[in-house]
């Protein structure tokens, strides 16, 4: 690493080593998360865990208003298949919104159990035409739509998008991966039926956890179905049944990553005691700051302030990879563009300890630089 760039950010360079990661995700931890996650390997079951799993399950719950959340180790993109495969049936008939890159991947996930997929494409860098979702509704069994899609830094009108589902007797499957921790959900008052995210972004946790919380109407679908999934270890009904059967001992079917459990436990009551709306409005100040800023240098932010993303921030420059390579030589990672933004794009990823007034100040210095 250049002695520049140990002398703009301080700290001591290490071979192979970065030292401020400020990609969409994973975050890097709180402190005290940290040594958590160094800590002696806990068991997975006996009364202190289950009680400890069980106000995890019930801080995720109250921080999304859900009436029934799951943990699963995984990724996030494993909740999304759990979530899917739970909530239709093959031959079932759904709308994805075609946000961009992680929207496809939402339609490529229901198309492989089966459903008959119908896409609505965005205009690249605005949110979708919630007339259009809703003309193309009836008839259909669900909506599938990323809140926030990270290749565009657009956040999509959620509670307007199943509000439209909701009329056309449809459930609302909500990819809030790249937004939880750093926008405002609340699944019972905006009419989400089932959520999915992932403890490496916004929650500021490590990577390994797919979170699955399904509302009232949620929950419904999921009993109602005539055969249960093709699936033992993504079936709900099988978490279910372990949390029934054993509440008090081993209340999951599988060995649980207890350390990565310890720390986004950590991390999320690091949020409600701070207060989730207060710690959602900074996030929200920040990624303003962060646009504000890069606006002055003269790069693009193609999304309009009213639809833009509170935990990435896309900037569009015809010299993205030599700024993205000088940020990397100053100990700064950044993420690469992604469809429909691949091209002249890179990505600020505002989570974790990173996510601080100093550490964008510093950023944005390190982007004058470059493209000076």
């Amino acid at each position: 690493m250049p002695d520049t760039g140990r002398r703009a950010l301080g700290g001591t360079a290490v071979a192979g080593h970065v030292e401020h990661l400020m990609i969409p995700g994973p975050c890097r931890l709180d402190p005290a998360d940290a040594e958590l996650l160094g800590g002696p390997v806990q068991p997975h079951y006996g009364p202190p865990w289950a009680a400890y799993l069980g106000r995890v399950l019930d801080d995720l719950g109250a921080l999304f208003g859900a009436a029934r959340t799951y943990l699963l180790p995984g990724s996030g993109s494993a909740g999304l298949d759990a979530a899917v495969l739970n909530l239709f049936e093959p031959g079932q008939r759904v709308v994805v919104v075609g946000s961009g890159y992680f929207g496809d991947r939402l339609a490529a996930i229901a198309s492989a159990h089966g459903l008959r997929v119908r896409v609505v494409p965005c205009v690249p860098g605005h949110p979708v035409d919630v007339d259009r979702v809703a003309e193309l509704m009836p008839g259909s069994h669900g909506l599938l739509v990323t809140h926030v899609e990270t290749s565009t830094g657009v956040r999509h009108p959620v509670e307007r998008l199943a509000a439209a589902a909701r009329a056309a007797g449809a459930v609302t499957l909500v990819d809030a991966i790249a937004s939880a921790g750093g926008e405002h959900v609340d699944m019972a008052r905006m009419g989400i039926d089932a959520l999915v995210t992932a403890s490496q972004k916004g929650l500021g946790g490590a990577a390994g956890l797919a979170v699955v919380a399904l509302g009232e109407d949620g929950r419904r679908r999921v009993r109602s179905r005539s055969r249960r999934p093709a699936s033992w270890y993504l079936d709900l009904a099988t978490w279910d049944h372990a949390a029934a059967e054993s509440p008090d001992w081993e209340p999951t079917p599988v060995t649980m990553p207890t350390s990565l459990i310890h720390v986004l436990g950590s991390s999320v009551r690091r949020i409600r005691t701070a207060g989730a709306t207060a710690w959602i409005d900074r996030r929200r100040r920040l990624a303003a700051e962060c646009r504000a800023g890069v606006r002055r240098l003269g790069l693009s932010v193609p999304v309009p302030e009213e639809h833009a993303a509170s935990l990435v921030v896309v900037v569009r420059h015809p010299r993205a990879d030599e700024i993205r390579a000088h940020l990397a030589g100053a100990g700064i990672m950044v993420a690469g563009g992604l469809s429909p933004f691949d091209g002249g794009a890179f990505r600020i990823g505002l989570v974790g300890r990173t996510a601080t007034a100093s550490m964008v100040a510093v950023l944005l210095g390190e982007i004058e630089r470059a493209v000076r």
